[in-house]
């Protein structure tokens, strides 16, 4: 009896604690995966399973009830103590989104069930895994010999897999070395000079879950050169049409010994007096470039028109890092004759010199001739309305000079990134953007008297991005490609950031208007307001400054726009004093117009590639018009009105943006027959 009253007080005890103490229904600790990328729990591998924590012991069905994926998976449960495992019947699928969810209704041992869900739990699953890194990079040249080749993946791989899909030829023996997602490629010969190597890996290397990559890996690369080697010759080989001032140099791929620079190295016949160093390319080039890469002849004085020079390199100079020149080099050109005034002459950019200069021409294409000859890429230029000067920028310096080659003159300050030039209608001032190069910061909007002189910023109300940033970490936005309108009234020009302005330049009161411009404001006939080109706001591609970088010429080539941005392209108007853009009816895609005298327009219209599109003319912006090459395959990559009214002339490139077929054609308004004047060339402006 003792012992049944010893029992019976126990269970009273044991039902007691049940119903009093342990009256808590069991709840969800945590859910997670079992395997996923490192450092990132929410992105699963797709052999993962799901974990499901819970705060005591559960009744096993009443929870694996309560348990739902969605999108749904078949699989199996199993269970240690308190944690429940939901093991998939096959693999996760690659990149899907799951959602892993608990209901109400799991129950503890002693019958206690919970009442609400558990919140619930996210995860991706994983992609192919892919090489997300490469020292040294894709087409990376000057590769030292003894250099390794590191490759590092999205995730964890399967590195006897990676190994078995990885070839590097030329065959080459090497170590492999892995240090979590990185593997590192060490030959252990030095790799041979001046070779073009290419590292594959194939699809059938795995992650470490299985998973192979989407495609084949291949990295090219090229090694340095055991000697020194020239890259360019300015002016180029038997180029004709080279202005009468330009320097003669050659662009190698290394730095130079200037201590192996002497008078005699170079030989120009003609016989031409001047002075030979190294130097550092100037304006943009040496931003992205400082090395002394240069070796450049400055004659003292013009060269003489519509002649003939033979120029010769000799043995012996050395690279800083001693390598020599192999051999000489002998290359000749021909100069041009210059004229006073560039009036109804075809200009245009072309680097039929060896480097990207202006270039001019007879309205049917002959008596080509440089105008700049400057050894840094120009990107943009501005002709003065009376056509006897120009201005040429590269994205960082402005330089001015008249339109017989005399009177050079370098405008940009050192200190200061200048770039959008533009002549006001009458000449009488040059507008531009200027910015800070270390800071990375614009400096408003600027104005030189149309000899170059007397610079001054426009003043502009507050909040314009008139003046430097306060703060390095805080860059004021670049103000961009300043136009004055037909009457000189009032200028327009847009904020990197994302809006249109125009500024009247009587009352100084700006109208803006939000709309993320893709390129520089056109002036109506009328002077009423301005058409651009973008994306509309808060959308698409920007073109921030780099500090310490030159700043790209303002169109969609510039900024890589995909085919669906390119397709989200439209033209809108913004008129005077208004706050808001207008849509044109020029159609998706339309891009960079040009307007004439009589309110006509040509514009382009993108589709598959930034660098050019189809040319269409219209008579209103409230109409598309017509398109212009009756060939589908003849792309444009900028259209301009001549003085001629029933012609545009136009810059042509093929389907793909190649050259091939390219140059500067003449194309009539009344039927469309076409005229090639050049087969090289871009941005054409016939000037009246």
């Amino acid at each position: 009896m003792a012992v049944i009253g010893l029992g019976l007080a126990v269970l009273v005890a044991i039902l007691y604690y049940a119903s009093t103490v342990d009256g808590r229904p069991p709840a969800v600790l945590r859910i997670s995966v079992t395997q996923h990328l490192t450092g990132n729990a929410d992105e699963a591998l797709t052999t993962s399973s799901i974990e499901v924590d819970f705060t005591e012991p559960v009744a096993h069905a009443t929870a694996e009830a309560a348990f739902a994926i969605i999108p749904a998976v078949t699989g199996s449960f199993s269970w240690s103590s308190a944690s429940l495992t939901f093991t998939p019947a096959t693999r996760l699928p690659l990149r899907t989104r799951f959602e892993v969810r608990v209901g109400p209704g799991v129950r503890d041992v002693v019958g206690n069930a919970s009442t609400t869900s558990a919140p619930p739990f996210s995860f991706t699953t994983v992609g192919n895994p892919s090489v997300v890194a490469t020292d040294p990079a894709a087409s990376a040249t000057g590769v030292a010999l003894d250099r390794p080749i590191v490759v590092t993946f999205s995730t964890l791989m399967d590195t006897a897999s990676v190994e078995q899909a990885l070839a590097l030829a030329p065959a080459t023996e090497v170590q492999l070395r892995w240090a979590r997602e990185r593997l590192t490629i060490v030959p252990t010969v030095p790799l041979d000079p001046d070779r073009r190597y290419t590292l594959t890996i194939g699809s059938s290397a795995l992650d470490h879950a299985g998973t192979p990559l989407a495609a084949p890996f291949v990295l090219t690369f090229r090694t340095v050169p055991s000697s020194l080697r020239a890259e360019t010759l300015v002016p180029a080989d038997r180029v004709a049409g080279v202005s009468v001032d330009s320097p003669i140099a050659i662009v190698f791929d290394r730095s130079l010994d200037p201590a192996s620079i002497h008078d005699d190295l170079l030989t120009i016949v003609p016989s031409v007096a001047g002075s030979l160093n190294a130097i550092a390319s100037p304006g943009a080039a040496g931003l992205l470039d400082p090395a002394p890469r240069v070796l450049r002849f400055q004659p003292s004085g013009p060269l003489d028109p519509n002649t003939t020079y033979q120029v010769t390199l000799g043995a012996g100079l050395l690279a800083a890092d001693g390598a020599g020149l192999p051999s000489g080099i002998t290359w000749s050109f021909t100069t041009g004759a210059p004229a006073s005034t560039l009036s109804n002459q075809i200009v245009f950019i072309s680097s039929r010199s060896g480097i990207a200069n202006l270039w001019a021409m007879n309205p049917d294409g002959t008596n080509r001739r440089q105008l700049s000859a400057e050894l840094s890429p120009v990107t943009d230029y501005a002709v003065a309305p009376d056509g006897r000067s120009f201005v040429v920028g590269d994205g960082a310096v402005l330089v001015r000079q008249g339109a017989d080659g005399s009177a050079r003159r370098l405008l940009t300050e050192a200190g200061l990134v200048e770039f959008d030039p533009a002549f006001s209608p009458d000449g009488a001032t040059l507008v531009y953007g200027q910015a800070d190069p270390v800071l990375g910061s614009g400096l408003g909007v600027w104005m030189r008297d149309g000899d170059g002189s007397h610079p001054r910023r426009i003043e502009l109300p507050a909040g314009q991005g008139t003046g430097p940033s306060a703060s390095p970490a805080a860059p004021v936005p670049l103000l961009r490609v300043p136009r004055v309108a037909p009457n000189g009234t009032a200028l327009a020009f847009v904020d990197a950031g994302g809006t249109v302005s125009i500024l009247d330049l009587l009352s100084g009161v700006v109208s803006t208007a939000p709309f993320l411009a893709e390129s520089e404001p056109i002036w109506l006939a009328d002077g009423s307001g301005v058409l651009v080109t973008g994306l509309g706001t808060g959308s698409g591609a920007t073109l921030p400054f780099e500090p310490h970088m030159p700043v790209p010429r303002l169109d969609p080539a510039s900024l890589g726009l995909d085919a669906a941005q390119l397709g989200a392209l439209r033209v809108v108007a913004l008129d005077r004093g208004s706050h808001v853009v207008f849509s044109t009816a020029l159609g998706p895609g339309a891009a960079l117009p040009t307007i004439d005298g009589a309110g006509r327009i040509a514009y382009l219209r993108l589709s598959t590639s930034a660098e050019a599109g189809s040319p269409w003319f219209t008579t209103t912006a409230d109409a598309e018009g017509r398109h212009l090459l009756p060939d589908p395959a003849a792309f444009a990559g900028s259209v301009s009105f001549t003085p001629e009214p029933n012609a545009i002339i136009l810059s042509r490139a093929s389907a793909s943006g190649l050259a091939g077929g390219g140059g500067i054609w003449l194309v009539s308004l009344v039927d469309g027959t076409a005229q090639q004047l050049s087969a090289d060339g871009w941005l054409p402006r016939w000037l009246p």
